[in-house]
């Protein structure tokens, strides 16, 4: 078998999420999610993303990656371990509405941009998804979904239904604190391993402030237009999403095992050999001292 024919015997999820030209559209996604008023909310009162965002970053990544590489037993076996990780994230929005991160709705938008995402690096890279590779996509979206927890009644049950809640989802969007600090001074925090010299601090913020601007002009020109008007976000040059389009195309047309993160290059030769799908090296979190029962649920009642 070629590589390329490798490639394509990839699931469609995992090929197109593998690849390093996900990265230009992973702030995106980011960025999607924190403009939900109770996703922020969630952020800022239970999350360390201000002392270390780089790292929180790298372990949400870490994590998605993971679950979608995974086979079933240990996909399910990842959303318990994700799902128990949430079970006291709770409290009361800005606009002082009650919250709890085992909403399905909030486990729903937050997985929902990724899928969104994903579907604009394929348009981005010039290789839009055939109708098959779109509800095959789908499908292994879903399944992604119940290995997180949610439940066949709370995803939507074919792409057009998805699109039509996306829709609806994008004008409830806001400009959160934690939107703007994403947008504004949290990049500038440099990663802990650069933070611990004071020289690496000032080239890291010296840097950050001629480049950081411009990638989120990127992240801006790359997000849905409603959603970019519900947040308050002005428009930009359209060089910009030509920029993200460029480096699309030349991260893409890399070689194959060059243009794969190290989990996707490991999970086509895992498929090739018939193999688990979750890389070698991803050990799956156990929660030892935990019966399964004590792990919380996704559903629609109501959280304390």
């Amino acid at each position: 078998m070629t590589v390329h024919e490798e490639q394509e015997a990839a699931p469609v999820w995992g090929r197109w999420f593998g690849l390093w030209s996900f990265l230009l559209v992973w702030p995106r996604a980011l960025l999607l999610q924190v403009a939900h008023p109770a996703v922020s909310a969630g952020v800022e009162q239970h999350s360390a993303y201000r002392e270390d965002p780089w790292k929180r970053a790298y372990r949400t990544l870490d994590q998605l990656q993971r679950l979608i590489y995974a086979d079933p037993a240990d996909g399910a076996a990842l959303g318990r371990t994700l799902r128990y990780g949430h079970r006291d994230m709770h409290g009361t929005d800005r606009h002082g509405l009650r919250y709890h991160a085992l909403q399905p709705e909030l486990f729903l938008w937050v997985h929902a941009t990724y899928l969104d995402s994903l579907i604009t690096l394929t348009e981005l890279s010039g290789t839009p998804l055939t109708s098959r590779e779109r509800d095959q996509l789908y499908t292994e979206w879903r399944t992604t979904g119940r290995h997180l927890g949610l439940r066949e009644q709370h995803l939507p049950p074919d792409f057009d239904a998805f699109t039509a809640y996306y829709a609806t989802m994008l004008p409830i969007l806001e400009a959160t604190p934690c939107v703007e600090e994403l947008l504004g001074p949290a990049t500038l925090t440099p990663p802990a391993f650069v933070g611990r010299s004071r020289v690496g601090t000032v080239c890291w913020r010296t840097l950050g402030r001629l480049l950081f601007p411009h990638l989120i002009r990127v992240t801006v020109a790359l997000l849905p237009s409603p959603a970019a008007t519900a947040m308050g976000l002005a428009a930009v040059h359209p060089v910009y999403r030509l920029t993200a389009r460029a480096a699309a195309l030349f991260l893409n047309a890399l070689p194959y095992r060059l243009r794969c993160m190290p989990c996707a290059a490991q999970t086509v030769s895992n498929h090739r050999a018939g193999a688990h799908t979750l890389p070698a090296n991803a050990a799956v979190p156990r929660t030892r001292r935990t019966r399964r029962a004590d792990i919380p649920t996704i559903t629609d009642r109501k959280h304390p």
